[in-house]
Formats: structure tokens, sequence, C-alpha cells
């Protein structure tokens, strides 16, 4: 095990790196994406009229399809923070190293 920590080029510095920055960038996403599909969603709510159960059917869908497309973008957003860091933490340790 000594010998596996000595060979891994990943400092703990570059662990946490790798770990927060998707980690902070989903999160922010989230929270923007929810920011937006709230002030589009709501104000069209708001200005159609509808009935009551026509409403909560709409209110529904729309839940579902926020779900699914937050969950989307999220994904993504944190996939490409993941593939973001790692190439950060390559390129610092190839400078560290040299190369």
């Amino acid at each position: 095990m000594r010998q596996n920590r000595l060979q891994d080029p990943d400092t703990l510095g570059d662990k946490i790196f790798k770990i927060v920055l998707p980690t902070v960038l989903g999160a922010l996403a989230g929270k923007v994406f929810k920011t937006v599909w709230d002030s589009q969603v709501t104000n069209r709510h708001a200005s159609a009229g509808n009935g009551a159960e026509e409403a909560q059917q709409q209110g529904f869908i729309a839940s579902v399809i926020f779900a699914a497309a937050s969950a989307a973008f999220g994904s993504i957003i944190s996939t490409l923070g993941t593939r973001g860091s790692n190439a950060l933490v390559t390129r610092r340790q190839n400078r560290r190293s040299g190369k």
C-alpha cells in the first residue's frame, strides 16, 4: 500500500479538487436551472388562468418534466466538471514533473 501511495501522482489537494469542482458545478447548475425554470414556467401558469383541475394536471406534468430536465442538465454539467478537473490536475502534474 505504501508503494501505491508513493507512485500515485495525485496529491491530497488534487484529489480534493477532483471531487469538489464537479460537485460545486453541479449544485450551481441545478440552482441556476431551477431559477430559470421557475421564472419561465411560473409566469406562463400565472397568465394562463386555467381551471383548478387543469392547472393541477399541468403542474404535475411540469414537475415531471422539470425533474427529468434538471437531472439531465445536472448530470451533463457534473460530467463536464469531472473532465475539466481531471484535465486541470493532469496539466498541473505535467508542469510539476517537468514534462
